[in-house]
């Protein structure tokens, strides 16, 4: 994900998680009574997950570029150019090794 898919995200999370606090506070100050305890044990029961899973992703986000700044799927391909270039100067070695000296 790109900064700026990043920074939307977390506009629209924060958006959600405003949004979902007016709708509590507005069901535990409603008119009338009623009891809402259910919204609350239901906030406090899965907030601190919610708040996990958010930190899991941030961190799996933030780990996949290495310290030089580029992602690991582009040094995975970066090896495996540099292994074939390799593997093609070994064959022509072994080519040259194999022909007959001139003599």
């Amino acid at each position: 994900m790109t900064k700026p898919r990043i920074r939307i995200l977390f506009v629209a999370m924060w958006i959600a998680l405003v949004g979902a606090l007016v709708v509590l506070f507005s069901l535990l100050n409603r008119p009338g009574g009623g009891s809402s305890a259910w919204v609350v044990s239901l906030i406090v029961s899965w907030l601190p997950f919610l708040a996990l899973v958010g930190v899991w992703l941030w961190l799996s986000r933030r780990n996949l570029r290495s310290s030089s700044g580029t992602n690991w799927v582009d040094l995975y391909e970066q090896q495996i150019a540099e292994s074939r270039r390799t593997n093609a100067l070994l064959e022509r070695i072994a080519v040259a090794l194999e022909k007959p000296s001139p003599g």
